[in-house]
This record gives C-alpha cells, sequence and structure tokens, in this order.
C-alpha cells in the first residue's frame, strides 16, 4: 500500500516482552517530516485525551469512567474543530464520539497482552456505541497494570451507521467529517501502572509529544 496523501499517517501497535510479562504500546505519526494541520489536530486531541485519562487514573476508581472522562474529551476537541455540533451533554447521552473510538480505553495487561480479570463475576457488558467492546468494568487497585489508549478514527461503515441514526446524526457535521477523512486514525497507547496513590507510566520514555515526533521524521527524512 502506497501513502502519498499529506494526511497519512502510520499507526504501529506492538510491544515486547521483559520478564515473561507483556508490553503493549501505540504510537502514530504522519508518513511526511511534519503532521498536515488536519492530522495534527486530530492527533492533539487523542493526545489530550490520553494524557487526562492517565492524570486521573487511581486507586478505587472505576474504569469506566475513565473511558467516560476520555468520551468527554473528545467530544470537547471535536465541537472546536465544528465536527461536533450541538450541547455536549447531548452528544454524550447519545454516545456520539463511541462513532470515532468505537473500542474501549484500554484494558489489564501482564503475563497476556490482554489479561484476564477485566470482568468480575456478575459484572455485565454495557451494550451502547464504544462502550459495548470495554475489556474491562471494575475498580482500579494498587499493582494493577492497565493500558491506556484513546483513538479517533474515520472508518465509512462507522460514519454510515451514524449517518443513518438519527439522534446521533443532528451532532456531527458530515461535511467537516469528510475534510478529516483522509488522516484515517490516530491512537496513541501507553501502560500505566496503578500506585497507592496514582499510578506510574512505564512507557513514557517512548515519545508521543508532537514536537518529538516530528523532530523524528524530519531526521529520518533527511538521511
Amino acid at each position: 500500500m502506497k501513502l502519498d496523501n499529506a494526511n497519512d499517517v502510520v499507526l504501529v501497535d506492538a510491544g515486547g516482552t521483559y520478564g515473561n510479562y507483556a508490553s503493549d504500546i501505540t504510537r502514530t505519526w504522519p508518513v511526511g517530516p511534519r503532521f498536515t494541520d488536519n492530522a495534527r489536530e486530530i492527533y492533539a486531541i487523542v493526545l489530550d485525551m490520553q494524557k487526562t485519562v492517565i492524570d486521573a487514573c487511581a486507586p478505587r476508581k472505576q474504569w469506566e469512567d475513565m473511558h467516560a472522562l476520555a468520551q468527554r474529551v473528545a467530544a470537547e476537541g471535536l465541537l472546536r474543530l465544528g465536527m461536533l455540533t450541538g450541547d455536549l451533554e447531548s452528544i454524550l447521552a447519545n454516545d456520539v464520539v463511541g462513532y470515532f473510538m468505537p473500542h474501549g480505553i484500554g484494558h489489564l495487561i501482564g503475563i497476556d497482552t490482554h489479561d484476564v480479570g477485566g470482568y468480575p463475576p456478575g459484572t455485565e457488558r454495557i451494550n451502547r456505541p464504544g462502550l459495548r467492546y470495554l475489556r474491562a468494568r471494575r475498580e482500579m487497585l494498587p499493582r494493577m497494570v492497565f493500558t491506556v489508549e484513546p483513538g479517533l478514527y474515520f472508518v465509512d461503515a462507522i460514519l454510515a451507521e451514524a449517518k443513518a441514526t438519527p439522534a446521533v446524526a443532528q451532532h456531527i457535521n458530515f461535511d467537516v467529517v469528510k475534510s478529516y477523512h483522509s488522516v484515517g486514525g490516530v491512537r496513541i497507547e501507553d501502560n500505566i501502572v496503578i500506585t497507592e496513590s496514582g499510578n506510574d507510566n512505564l512507557t513514557s520514555e517512548c515519545p508521543k509529544e508532537i514536537i518529538d515526533i516530528e523532530r523524528m521524521r524530519s531526521d529520518a527524512n533527511s538521511d
């Protein structure tokens, strides 16, 4: 596949093992030396989503609340771009962000990349867009390790479903969506361990700030 659109980005979801424990890291970077304006705007929203959730992760908080927090940050960002319209609370109540981030905010990680324990006995899944694929619904406790991996994507089949759902479509400016469509998708993923007072980011040394990503891409393109 040839990537020749200036908006194209590369998304790599990968990870190694250490002492038989897994890691799971995602980074997204531009094909060229710099993000286009459109790609940078989407990337910045996803980065804001991730940083906000990581800052909020702490023991005895509920994982699904972290997902809801990411959705709120995404909705605010997409409203600023004019991609979403209307009342923020109505956007959230109608699960509009679930059509741009159809997966959960992350999962437990340990011996297995997608580790067990996300759904304690008796815990049901939430059958709503963006929530039905949550890999965990539970309280975060010290020494648990989670991925935090928000993303925003422009998937034709999912956007068609949104357009056919009046309660959702009323909040989406599809002309603006079209102008960002070629970005494709952005995801940023780190691994955090819950501590007694908050969390530690185990993968923070992997660059994700726009200035660092563009510096690395510029160096690569100059070789």
